[in-house]
């Protein structure tokens, strides 16, 4: 079994980032273009610590499988109306398609990472915060991720 090498400086756990982490070596080039730039929003907004990687991690590379799917339904929707959407079997039978599968998946991830950050509403709702530019850090990360998709 091959070793991975740890890219990533250690630093204190409390500490937070002030420079983006080397994004880990087995993320796919998508995920690494997406680390680079939730990582920087994160750090801007001072909520960036060592304990967070693995979620970002995670968050990331949901964000590239996210980016895949709406890739594949769109591209099979330009060939047939509907198509990325519905599968159809020889017998006739038609089921959700895997790419939506994936696509679901993939925002239910990204919603529990954002959540660890205390980045989407209903968790800035449960920690009982005073009303602060988390709501508006999230905005920014779901655009910055449009952007790029």
């Amino acid at each position: 079994m091959e070793k991975i090498k740890n890219t990533v400086k250690p630093i204190a756990k409390n500490q937070q980032y002030k420079k983006v982490p080397a994004a880990p070596v087995y993320l796919s080039p998508s995920a690494k273009k997406h680390w680079k730039q939730v990582a920087k929003i994160l750090i801007d907004a001072e909520v960036l610590k060592p304990t967070h990687l693995t979620g970002l991690e995670v968050l990331v590379d949901a964000k590239a499988q996210f980016e895949y799917a709406v890739r594949a339904i769109q591209k099979s929707n330009r060939k047939k109306a509907g198509s990325g959407y519905i599968q159809q079997f020889s017998t006739g039978a038609k089921n959700i398609s895997v790419e939506q599968t994936l696509k679901r998946d993939a925002i239910k991830t990204m919603m529990q990472c954002l959540k660890q950050f205390g980045l989407d509403p209903k968790s800035e709702k449960e920690l009982n915060t005073e009303p602060s530019n988390q709501l508006n850090l999230f905005d920014g990360i779901m655009k910055e991720l449009k952007k790029t998709s």
